[in-house]
């Protein structure tokens, strides 16, 4: 294995210099020792030993834009799919649940052919069926009695496996362990699975986690396509602007897989196959595409022979991963889109902008904090002084391949969205050819360190700044981030301003409440 260990120092002064002998104020002594297994996973440790407990995590480097159309929201599901157990815990008994995995997939694969033909009869305008669109599924009404027959059997099998099925069961060995914030997330760019334990539970991570990752048995795969199908109507479907927030996101990202939803699109979701989501498996979840990052109160000695005796079971394979090698083009043009919704008027503004590792990243984001907050550039015009808004925001959205500045604001009286766009132009464009003062830029970089050292107060706060930065670039930013804040200039913010805020660059969302002129 190959080994580095940093000890970084971040003074809460901006500016002072790292080191590790100085703590005052609101300095944190933060300690990371990275190291690598031959496979090639990556492992982080903090020791912090105020408390007996240990922020546990795996970081993988996948998300939404590792899909394709055809696979969107396919991480998210994956996701799911992982809490499901290994060939042995999840159930009472693994060989007949093997069994019955093996007889639903010979009826769901028959199914998958039905929807096929579906789509084929939808292209050409043949009757569909109505039964089977209630779930979303594409079957024509010729080929419905034989799919309310397959689900039917589905169903009788489904019951029958749910009672050798111990359901939640990984999560439930953890709680019965002191675990706690045992969860996951998916994102554009990644995927975490985390828990808090004791400091003498640590190990059971390292287990479980590894029987987790050494290879999915996909139990309740079509029942849990279910659920997230569920999940999508409760989230995006059935929310007031859910729908327009996902067709407004899909009309910025014109061309990078950004533009499709975390969750995927539905007809996607209902044809996520076992075969499909194995090779997703097989290409993403490899060791040396995952950071694992412990922090708390740790020997770094133990969690070195853990991580060795565990996680190196885990095999490197011979596929890998596709670069992202997608380009989103300049825009040529500004963007409108205009939407009536049961929601509280509202005015969105969107600019392409860097990656969160760019060069220009840290000016973007004193730039969106200049305009954001109660004492921001948005809300003293717009709310304070001419009175037009009932709230007014910004922000600097960083991804790993891309990212987006924005403004935001809701219209006192929903006539004067005309006026409260001129007046967010204006705001914006007072900062490009004025500039911005050095009290209002030093106030924004003690704001932002700020923000970090609150976020390093905890273990969690630490292991989520370094898993995150690191699937993302590198863990190191987090405290190269503090040097950069640093050295941003007024000229800086300016030059941003000017190079990102565009009048062909806008992206333009109004939404009205419907009934209202």
């Amino acid at each position: 294995m190959r080994s580095l260990c940093l000890l970084v120092f971040l003074a809460a002064c901006a500016g002072a210099p790292a080191q590790e002998s100085r703590e005052n104020g609101f300095g944190v002594h933060l300690p990371v020792e990275e190291f690598f297994l031959d496979n090639g996973m990556k492992v982080l440790v903090v020791e912090r030993h105020q408390v007996p407990r240990v922020y546990c995590a795996l970081y993988w480097k996948v998300g939404s834009v590792n899909e394709r159309p055809g696979i969107t929201g396919l991480s998210h599901f994956f996701e799911h799919m992982m809490f499901k157990g290994t060939k042995k815990l999840g159930t009472t008994d693994w060989k007949r649940d093997a069994e019955f995995n093996e007889q639903i997939e010979a009826i769901m694969a028959e199914v998958r052919a039905l929807k096929l033909r579906g789509l084929e009869a939808l292209r050409r305008g043949k009757p569909m069926s109505e039964a089977a669109a209630q779930s979303s599924s594409t079957i024509a009404k010729a080929d419905e009695p034989r799919w309310a027959d397959l689900m039917k059997q589905f169903e009788a099998l489904k019951e029958e496996q749910k009672k050798i099925t111990i359901g939640e069961h990984i999560s439930k060995l953890f709680a019965a362990n002191g675990g706690t914030h045992t969860n996951a997330s998916t994102y554009n760019d990644w995927t975490r699975y985390f828990v808090e334990l004791p400091a003498n539970k640590v190990e059971l991570f390292f287990w479980l986690e590894s029987e987790t990752f050494m290879g999915p048995v996909w139990r309740e795969f079509y029942p849990e396509r279910e659920v997230v199908k569920e999940e999508r109507r409760m989230r995006t479907d059935s929310t007031p602007t859910g729908l327009i927030q996902q067709q407004f996101n899909a009309m910025f990202w014109q061309a990078h897989p950004y533009g499709w939803p975390v969750i995927g699109w539905m007809s996607d979701i209902d044809h996520y196959t076992v075969a499909e989501a194995q090779r997703y498996y097989d290409t993403y979840y490899q060791p040396q595409n995952c950071t694992a990052v412990f922090v708390g109160d740790v020997d770094p000695i133990k969690i070195r022979e853990l991580a060795r005796r565990y996680f190196g079971r885990l095999q490197r394979r011979e596929t890998q991963p596709d670069p992202i090698v997608t380009q989103e083009p300049a825009q040529a043009a500004e963007q409108r889109m205009e939407a009536e919704a049961d929601a509280r008027p509202s005015i969105s503004i969107r600019w392409h902008a860097p990656a969160g590792v760019h060069a220009d990243a840290p000016a973007l984001d004193l730039l969106a904090m200049i305009l954001d907050g109660r004492t921001g550039r948005l809300w003293r015009t717009l709310v304070d002084e001419k009175g037009i808004a009932l709230q007014a925001s910004a922000g600097y959205w960083a991804l790993k391949h891309g990212g987006m500045l924005y403004v935001s604001a809701n219209p006192r009286d929903p006539k004067q969205f005309a006026e409260l766009e001129a007046a967010v132009e204006a705001v914006v464009r007072d900062v490009q050819e004025k500039g911005v003062t050095e009290r209002e830029l030093q106030k924004v970089k003690n704001q932002s360190l700020a923000n970090l050292v609150r976020e390093l107060d905890t273990n969690m706060g630490v292991g989520d700044q370094l898993g995150l930065s690191d699937v993302v670039g590198d863990w190191r930013d987090v405290f190269e981030y503090v040097k950069k804040v640093e050295k941003v200039t007024a000229a800086d913010v300016t030059r941003v301003a000017h190079a990102i805020c565009t009048p062909t660059g806008r992206n333009i969302l109004i939404i009205r409440r419907r009934g209202q002129p």
